[in-house]
Formats: C-alpha cells, sequence, structure tokens
C-alpha cells in the first residue's frame, strides 16, 4: 500500500514576509481610502453663513478688531464701546491667522450695506504675512461658512505647499469628514458674532471664556521666555501673502485700517524679546504700509517705554484677563487723544 506522499515544508524567507506586509498594508489602505471615495462618501461643503453677516449688519459697527485670542486678551469690545462712544464689535476668534481675517473682511466687513469706519487686525511676530489660516489645527468648516464666493481674491492667493503627510490627512478627511467634526474644534471667539462664525453657542462661549481665562489666571509664569517666531524677511513673504489683498479690500470700502503687532513677553531684565531679524521685519512692514497709506502700531515700543512689562503676561504671547480692560483703557486713550501716536503713547508708523 503506498503511502500518501508529504510535500516538503520549507522555511519562509524574511522577504517573502515583508513582501505579504506590503500586501496587506496595501490592502487595509485600500478598503480605507479608495472604496469609500468610489462609493461616494466624501465631504460636502457648509454653505456660507448668511446669519453671520445679518448679525453683523444689526450691529452697525463703526469699529471692528480683527485677530486671534491675542487679541481676545487685549480688547473687550463692549468696553470700547463705553470708552470711545463707537458701536464696537471684535471678530476674534482664537486660533486663526490671516487666510481666515481675509475671509472675514471679504465676505462679512465689505458685505455690510455701511461698513464701520475703522478697522484694527492684530497679529503677533510676522504672522500678517504668513500664508496660512490658522495658527494651529485647520479648520475647514469654518473656512467655508465664511466663503461666499469661487473667485474672491482670497482664492487668488496661491495655497502653500503640502507635506505628504498633510495631503494624507485631508485626504482622510475629505472621506471621514466626522475626523474634523466641531466637537473636535477650539475655538473661543470674543462677541457672540465670532460665536456664530466658530459655531458656538452664546451659553457655551460664556462657560468656555470663564474656563479659559480661569486657566490663564492661574498658570504661573514659566522660567523660559517663549522665543518670537520668523519665518523669512518681509520682502520674501509679502507679495505670496493675504495682506496686499487686505489692504485693496479696505481702500475698497473706504475704511481706516490699522495693523496692530503685539509685543511678546518682555526678558527677565525688562528688556524687549526682540530679535534683530524681526525687529527690521517690522521695520520693513512699517515702510510698506506707510507706502499703502496704511496706520501701523509696534507694541514693542510700549515694551521698551516701560508702559508694558512681565507681570501682565501669563506665556509668552497673551495678557492675563485681569489686564484687559487696563489695555483696552490704554488703547482707547491711543484712538481719542492721539490718532497718529507719539513717543509717550505709543508708536504709529
Amino acid at each position: 500500500m503506498s503511502q500518501p506522499v508529504i510535500p516538503e515544508s520549507t522555511p519562509e524567507g524574511p522577504k517573502s514576509a515583508n513582501r505579504r506586509s506590503v500586501w496587506a498594508l496595501v490592502a487595509m489602505l485600500v478598503g480605507v481610502l479608495v472604496v469609500p471615495a468610489t462609493l461616494g462618501r466624501s465631504h460636502t461643503p457648509e454653505p456660507f453663513d448668511q446669519s453671520a453677516l445679518d448679525q453683523f449688519i444689526e450691529s452697525n459697527a463703526t469699529m471692528v478688531f480683527i485677530g486671534n485670542s491675542l487679541l481676545d486678551t487685549r480688547i473687550d469690545p463692549d468696553y470700547m464701546s463705553e470708552l470711545t462712544g463707537e458701536n464696537v464689535v471684535s471678530l476674534a476668534i482664537e486660533g486663526t491667522a490671516a487666510g481666515v481675517w481675509l475671509l472675514q473682511l471679504e465676505n462679512i466687513v465689505s458685505a455690510a450695506e455701511n461698513p464701520p469706519t475703522q478697522m484694527f487686525i492684530f497679529f503677533h511676530d510676522d504672522l500678517i504675512t504668513r500664508q496660512i489660516h490658522f495658527t494651529g489645527p485647520e479648520d475647514r468648516t469654518l473656512v467655508e461658512r465664511l466663503t461666499d464666493s469661487s473667485t474672491s481674491r482670497y482664492c487668488t492667493v496661491t495655497a502653500r505647499d503640502k507635506s505628504i503627510a498633510e495631503k494624507i490627512r485631508n485626504t482622510f478627511v475629505s472621506i471621514y469628514p466626522i475626523a474634523e467634526s466641531p466637537a473636535n474644534r477650539l475655538s473661543s471667539p470674543v462677541t457672540s458674532i465670532g460665536a456664530a462664525l466658530a459655531g458656538v453657542s452664546d451659553q457655551e462661549l460664556d462657560g468656555s471664556s470663564e474656563e479659559f481665562f480661569a486657566f490663564a489666571n492661574k498658570r504661573e509664569k514659566i522660567a523660559t521666555i517663549q522665543q518670537p517666531k520668523f519665518h523669512g524677511s518681509f520682502e520674501s513673504t509679502v507679495n505670496e501673502s493675504f495682506l496686499p489683498h487686505i489692504i485693496d479690500l479696505a481702500d475698497i470700502i473706504d475704511v481706516d485700517l490699522t495693523i496692530v503687532r503685539v509685543a511678546t513677553r518682555p526678558k527677565s531684565d525688562g528688556s524687549a524679546n526682540e530679535p534683530e531679524l524681526l525687529a527690521q521685519y517690522s521695520k520693513d512692514l512699517a515702510v510698506y504700509l506707510q507706502a499703502r497709506g496704511v496706520e501701523y502700531i509696534d507694541m514693542t515700543d510700549h515694551v521698551e517705554n516701560g508702559m508694558l512689562d512681565a507681570a501682565t503676561y501669563y506665556d509668552g504671547y497673551h495678557l492675563q484677563h485681569r489686564f484687559r480692560e487696563t489695555y483696552t483703557e490704554f488703547f482707547a486713550e491711543w484712538l481719542l487723544f492721539s490718532p497718529h501716536g507719539d513717543s509717550e503713547t505709543g508708536t504709529s508708523q
């Protein structure tokens, strides 16, 4: 009786195992990305938020502030209204940058039948010429709610080159939009108008603001001074930035634009934390804005004059909440009594 033939087993080499692992990874990516995309599972853009525009129109603002959390900790719009007698609105949204600010100007401020007469944009370091929309995680839905046209000045700015990791993430978000849902965003706008743009209710705003500032006031100052950020000379960045388009729009709607560069927390000896390259950037920005007829305030000079010191800060950039009204009074005084700035109250280029 013949015995069954048992095939000889051959040991599997490492190359074979690696090959199978690669194919398994490819199959997984196809299942996660390609298949859902072919079945039509993709991100549906949110429509323009008309209610935010309607709310801004109803405010009848004559003075508007634009910026992020740095503006949040410095200007109280309601108190500014009391001090100046103007209808003041802040459109500050935490974590935003120049790309979002242009959208706010283009589709909210300039869309009002009676635009404000004065507008202030607060930024830090060289953020005003960085080609970004957010200083932290991107929020596609906020951009979509602020976008009212596909042929806007905003769209003329060339998108910055993205890394492979960013491209993969954007592809994933387009297929699985829940990964970038409002629940995963961190937004603390100043006013209810800013809250509407960020998708935050008034109740959530009150709670988040109180929580945010309570934490801020308890935070201890760190020994290491946060270093300012610099991403290239002014001349090498301005033409590819949103700044020229912001200035053009301000001219079109005939609003007096003032660009305000906030100061970083001073050094331990009280001197300004201002690297030479960033100081040169500020000088070049001042010359550019002056040529375009735009007011410029560099708050670093207030630090050098001793009007702002390290005690007013709770980190490298944000002021402690209890100094918010003081800063508002300080800025209102500059507006009312020194509209063009001077050596005592501020530097306006």
